[in-house]
């Protein structure tokens, strides 16, 4: 719980010809996170890394395929589902091409002309039952618009050639209109144009198929292009076992080649490492030893492996009452290998700050239904900041009996009126913030001690030596505020200027050996001990704001009722309650975000900072959900 779980790191060299069932068999069991293999390999002769296979490359352009496939039928696998071979998933997915080819090509240009038509209706489309592109031998067809009052104008003007006239829409006192003279009347035509005002129509679209028929083609395509889609959604049903077992294979094959990834060969041999957790070493060499007789096995604790901490994966060691916290330490980072894991102490820090500051029985409550419902109503990760929400709630709750308050209204407190015993709430909150910081430094103290770093034990920022003048200090500001003395103090007095002056003069020999000088390492020791003390005053004071949030969210609280009985006095008692919940609203909303933050602050720079050492990664077993049937399906 304090520490990461022991991981090993297994290295196995293993016949080519076996390495695939083996690998397999790994995944299989859920515990496997393969690690890059070059680091062992190097202690073997001609070694290269893993090159795929043929018939993996075979598989890879499958799952393309099939990918393309899935999307467009929109074909989601079952859950459970025998695996399917090479020959039957290419026969199978090269069938499916060829129906969706010939269904999506149709689809395509039924969705063309729905496109076209539906282009055409957008602009001002007139229908003529002659079309006006098409080439005619004796005739010449023009439409135009004339203002409405010409058109009397017109009609005498071509009453001396053969024609007809054809008005089409009138619309803002002009007329749209088709004429059809004889070819050889064109150029009297052009005259009488020029004559009335004729404005050549470019807006218009003129179509030889009626208006309403044109409609009804546009909800034909939409109803052609309909069937498509179902038929295509149909192919889902009616290939749905073959598929799914296709995509069982396409899972192993997909993990595997992961897996491969990480691996590297010789002529003969597969060579593969990985990590375990400590308590599954019996179940990894079984694997191995059942895969090939012959197999070469090791398995090496993490922390002689070689391999640096920060690159050692990190394995959560916590029940689910704590799991939800690690949300919080996530956020900030990985906690490295070998280093404590403050996930514990942060969910103990996190849930008194945030009832401190936001302590009420009826918004604890809100929250706790709040945790509930997102538990019950969602999955993974949102689940856990479920939990963590009802955590919070059930923290306020407890503050809320402490404080004795129920959505503001008081009551007789079990153990503080935060507006009433300032003074208390202060000196606990400060209190608070002193512990907090002692747990930091024993924290970092044991990770330097777990690392074998006996200097930076005692001349760390926060190592023994600092501490000590952390504690002293606050023994003597204690004793000079209560204007006491004695031996006590002396002692105290004593050993804060030992452990003053061995920082000071473990500073300046780190800067005589680095060669900086007598009078830069004097300045730089100096400004080291200023750093600490003022370090470690402006961390303490800074938990006074616990304080100071768990007065404000009182103060909200009179503001609202102080407004409420305005109204009231003010004769409008009927708003008076809504401003009331408006005001709750508001205090859970926005304080609750605050304070949530300010929890995460404290935690983060006041605490965190004084003995977080970061790692790079989270263990992440990769885990290869089929049966050994489906496998052996899949490698024949």
């Amino acid at each position: 719980m304090f520490q990461a779980e022991k991981l090993l790191l297994m290295n196995a060299v293993i016949r080519k010809n076996r390495a695939s069932s083996t690998l397999a068999r790994l995944l299989r069991t859920g515990f496997f996170h393969p690690f890059d293999a070059n680091v062992f390999s190097s202690r073997i002769e001609q070694v290269k890394p893993w090159q795929q296979e043929y018939e993996s490359a075979r598989w890879d352009t499958i799952a393309q395929r099939f990918k393309k496939i899935v999307d467009e039928i929109g074909f989601l696998p079952s859950a459970s589902a025998e695996s399917a071979g090479y020959i039957e998933a290419e026969s199978t997915v090269e069938e499916i091409e060829e129906i969706l080819e010939a269904l999506i090509e149709k689809r395509n240009n039924l969705q063309q002309k729905l496109t076209d038509s539906e282009a055409l209706l957008s602009k001002r489309v007139v229908y003529l039952p002659i079309s006006v592109k098409a080439e005619h031998t004796f005739i010449h067809i023009e439409y135009g618009e004339i203002q409405a009052d010409k058109m009397s104008v017109l009609e005498n003007l071509l009453v001396n050639i053969p024609h007809v006239l054809i008005p089409a829409e009138t619309r803002n006192r002009s007329v749209l209109l088709f004429v059809v003279v004889l070819k050889k009347d064109v150029g009297t035509f052009e005259k009488i144009k020029k004559e009335i005002g004729w404005i050549s129509a470019v807006d218009v679209v003129v179509s030889d198929i009626p208006i309403e028929e044109q409609k009804l083609k546009i909800e034909r395509l939409k109803d052609e292009i309909k069937k498509i889609n179902a038929d295509i959604r149909e192919i889902s049903n009616r290939y749905r076992n073959i598929l799914d077992k296709i995509a069982v294979s396409l899972n192993i094959h997909q993990k595997l080649n992961q897996a491969k990834k990480h691996t590297y060969i010789t002529e003969t041999t597969t060579i593969l490492s990985g990590w375990i957790p400590e308590q599954e070493k019996q179940s990894a060499s079984e694997i191995i030893k059942n895969s090939d007789p012959v197999a070469h096995t090791e398995f090496i604790p993490a922390e002689l492996s070689g391999v640096s901490a920060e690159e050692i994966p990190v394995k959560m060691n916590h029940n689910r009452f704590i799991k939800p916290f690690e949300l919080i330490v996530g956020t900030y980072g990985i906690p490295r290998y070998g280093t404590i894991d403050p996930t514990l102490f942060v969910a103990i820090s996190f849930l008194l700050m945030f009832g401190a500051m936001f302590g009420d029985i009826g918004h604890g409550a809100v929250f706790l239904v709040t945790g509930l419902l997102m538990l019950w109503r969602t999955k993974n990760g949102l689940r856990q900041a479920g939990a963590l929400v009802s955590y919070v709630g059930l923290s306020s709750i407890v503050f809320g009996f402490l404080y004795g308050s129920f959505f503001g209204i008081e009551f007789n407190p079990l153990w503080i009126n935060p507006m009433e015993d300032i003074s208390v709430l202060f000196r606990a909150c400060v209190s608070f913030g002193v512990l907090l910081l002692t747990a930091g430094i024993f924290l970092n103290i044991t990770n330097f001690v777990i690392n074998k770093d006996i200097r930076s034990v005692f001349f760390d920022k926060a190592g023994l030596f600092s501490g000590l003048v952390y504690w002293a200090g606050i023994g003597l500001a204690a004793g000079f505020i209560a204007k006491r003395g004695g031996a006590v103090i002396k002692i105290t007095a004593i050993i804060f200027s030992i452990c003053i002056l061995a920082i000071f003069f473990n500073s300046l020999i780190n800067s005589v050996r680095e060669k900086e000088g007598m009078l830069v390492g004097l300045i730089e020791s100096f400004l080291h001990i200023f750093e600490i003390i003022i370090g470690y005053l402006a961390n303490t004071v800074s938990f006074i704001r616990i304080s100071a949030f768990a007065l404000n969210h009182f103060g909200f609280f009179m503001t609202i009722f102080a407004i409420s009985d305005i109204l009231k006095n003010a004769g409008m008692s009927g708003l008076s309650i809504p401003f009331m919940v408006l005001g709750n609203i508001f205090i859970l909303l926005l304080e609750g975000l605050v304070v949530m933050i300010q929890c995460l602050r404290l935690n983060y720079y006041e605490f965190f900072s004084r003995f977080f050492i970061p790692g790079k990664s989270l263990y992440q077993p990769l885990v290869l959900k089929a049966n050994s049937e489906d496998i052996k399906q899949y490698l024949s």
